[in-house]
């Protein structure tokens, strides 16, 4: 992982993780974590960021805006682990977070460029996964996808 993403592991049976899934979502893969997007989102809008979440082949994404020319995106993971009885997956969840600046190169050419994770993105995100009563913990490797 770099320096610019922030990601951590936590436990919660808060979400889903034993229901069926629609066939349609994330292209077909039908991996758990909707819930776990919307609640994420509903955090950041009542923190007052601009944020919205969808569906994407490798699980889900939340992302918005924290400054006019600053954009955030929070992957949501969720992890399989076959042991863990009838659950299809273990309530284990993984968010990446990264941020990135929008700007223009000689003023003409669209760019962005990836920045460290606002302070305001994070501790609304720790806040959310303190306010279900989870343990956040770093998460060292690269995820998957």
């Amino acid at each position: 992982m770099d320096a610019l993403t922030k990601a951590i592991l936590f436990r919660s049976e808060k979400f889903d993780c034993t229901s069926d899934l629609p066939e349609n979502d994330n292209a077909g893969n039908r991996l758990y974590g909707g819930d776990l997007a919307q609640f994420l989102c509903a955090r950041l809008k009542a923190k007052g960021l601009d944020a919205g979440f969808l569906d994407e082949d490798w699980g889900w994404l939340v992302f918005g805006k924290a400054a006019p020319s600053t954009s955030f995106e929070i992957a949501v993971y969720q992890f399989s682990e076959p042991d863990e009885g009838s659950c299809p997956g273990a309530p284990e969840w993984g968010l990446r977070m990264q941020a990135f600046q929008r700007r223009n190169l000689l003023g003409i050419w669209p760019s962005k460029r990836r920045i460290h994770v606002p302070p305001a993105i994070e501790a609304a995100i720790m806040d959310a996964i303190d306010e279900i009563g989870a343990s956040p913990r770093a998460w060292e490797e690269a995820p998957p996808g």
